[in-house]
């Protein structure tokens, strides 16, 4: 994170410092700190957080550009700049839909399907460090509540 950045967040966290943080400031400080350690698991790898999720979408099969900005909660044009980038290291490749030429699908090549393989365990690995101030049942539990949250949001 660029130093204004971190700046501004800092100053934000020491405003708001609730006595009880809720849901959505956990959340948010817990993210930081998954990308933060999944950047730096994959960084051996030459790839970030947001391209390894986009790896992982691609992954599915043939799925349109919008899909991915639907299930990334991005706008479907900032999202094209992360595909082009991984498209021209060879990890994606996007071809028009023959049904509808509007479209484009998204899939992983062979090269993307080896470096999602590599990149798979390093970030498993980055997850149980940062689950590993919980306890095997207090992760369990965990885990199964954000499960049903994110259902919920379907």
């Amino acid at each position: 994170m660029p130093r204004a950045a971190k700046t501004i967040a800092t100053k934000v966290v020491a405003a708001w410092n609730p006595a009880a943080p809720g849901l959505w400031f956990c959340n948010w400080k817990i993210w930081l700190e998954a990308r933060r350690r999944l950047d730096r698991a994959l960084a051996p790898l030459d790839l970030r957080a947001r391209e390894f999720w986009l790896l992982a979408i691609a992954g599915r099969g043939n799925i349109s550009q919008h899909e991915i900005a639907g299930l990334c909660g991005l706008d479907p044009s900032s999202l094209v700049a992360v595909l082009d980038g991984l498209e021209r290291r060879g990890w994606l490749r996007r071809q028009r839909n023959p049904q509808d030429r509007r479209m484009h699908w998204v899939q992983r090549t062979e090269a993307g399907d080896h470096l999602f393989a590599r990149a798979l365990p390093r970030a498993q690995r980055a997850e149980a460090r940062q689950l590993a101030a919980l306890s095997a049942a207090q992760q369990r539990q965990l885990v199964a509540a954000m499960r049903t949250l994110a259902m919920i949001s379907k």
